[in-house]
């Protein structure tokens, strides 16, 4: 008889954690990755061990940085796959200037304006030249490449800064500085996303370019911004990565524009634009990470880890446009039944 009324209720309690989930907006995301948590949580008692958070967090805070500045560009329906090469350049110049005695503000200074020149130039040819956005960042990404391979000499860098290793290492409250640091910047960006105009402009523009552009919105200024924005990002990326590994490589950032790409449309934003935000891109990020901690401690092979975490990249990705498709009709049947 018990039994019987568990079995009863069990749509009523599915019912009501789906209503609260769509109450509270929950990003189907953040769903996700409870339920890849509590997997492996299942595969191996070390999972959820504090330092294997905290690693997983720590592990996080690069490609997070990289992602949320590509996640505009993005919701402007563009992309920028100049994000890697640019982290490359920058991890490897800290070192560089490190080493050659500078002042430590020249030191963290130069990469940036480097990664917003990249940026002005993305966004100067994309917005004002009206060239192909492919066509451009796959150009300024050869290019940084190229940069980072002669100015390294093809070598991993190191360094011996006791204030860059702390930045990289060290901890505050338990918690290593770095992941504080990304904490501020992924908060500071989402103010800017959520209660200024220059958002609202992002997703208006992402939206239809045109209807923005009659609006009054200075299209070619926002998108030059959002370029420039991304290349600053992607900086910030690279140096933090110097300061982790207290070393820069020239070929450190190779993989970052893909992974970068996966975290943002992991998250909800779409490649047509004016969907989506940096909540998702944190979440997609985090999903990565989780991923790949968890299959190292099933002791899978990194080949396979890259091709099983490609393989839940693409099925994520597709459920997501099903799903998007799926809405899409719902709501055409739901506008014709009213007019009838």
């Amino acid at each position: 008889m018990v039994e019987k009324s568990i079995n009863k209720n069990v749509p009523e309690i599915l019912c009501s954690i789906n209503r609260f989930i769509n109450k509270v907006n929950i990003p189907g995301i953040a769903i996700g990755d409870a339920l890849l948590i509590v997997f492996f949580s299942i595969m191996s008692d070390r999972f959820l061990s504090s330092y294997n958070l905290l690693s997983i967090l720590r592990n996080s805070c690069t490609l997070m940085i990289a992602a949320v500045g590509l996640t505009w560009v993005i919701l402007m329906s563009q992309n920028n796959v100049s994000v890697g090469a640019v982290v490359s350049m920058a991890a490897v110049m800290v070192p560089i200037l490190n080493n050659k005695g500078l002042p430590m503000g020249i030191v963290l200074v130069m990469p940036m304006l480097m990664g917003l020149l990249v940026g002005f130039i993305n966004g100067f040819l994309i917005a004002k030249m009206k060239f192909d956005y492919w066509v451009v960042t796959f150009g300024t990404m050869s290019l940084m490449t190229g940069l980072a391979l002669v100015v390294a000499n093809g070598e991993t860098i190191s360094t011996t800064s006791k204030f860059l290793n702390f930045i990289g290492n060290g901890k505050f409250a338990g918690i290593y500085i770095i992941i504080w640091l990304t904490a501020i910047l992924v908060s500071i960006m989402l103010l800017i996303q959520r209660k200024t105009k220059f958002g609202y402009n992002i997703y208006s523009i992402g939206g239809s370019e045109n209807v923005a552009a009659i609006s009054g919105i200075n299209v070619v200024d926002t998108r030059i911004k959002v370029h420039m924005i991304s290349g600053l990002l992607a900086a910030i990326a690279g140096m933090a990565t110097a300061c982790m590994n207290v070393a820069g490589s020239p070929t450190v950032g190779n993989d970052y524009s893909f992974n970068a790409m996966a975290a943002v449309v992991l998250g909800g934003t779409a490649f047509a634009g004016g969907k989506g935000g940096i909540i998702g891109t944190v979440f997609g990020t985090l999903m990565l990470r989780i991923l790949a901690s968890g299959l190292s401690m099933m002791d899978i092979d990194s080949t396979w880890q890259k091709a099983i975490i490609g393989l839940v990249i693409v099925t994520l990705i597709v459920a997501d446009v099903l799903n998007d498709q799926r809405k899409a009709v719902k709501g055409s049947r739901r506008i014709y039944r009213d007019v009838i």
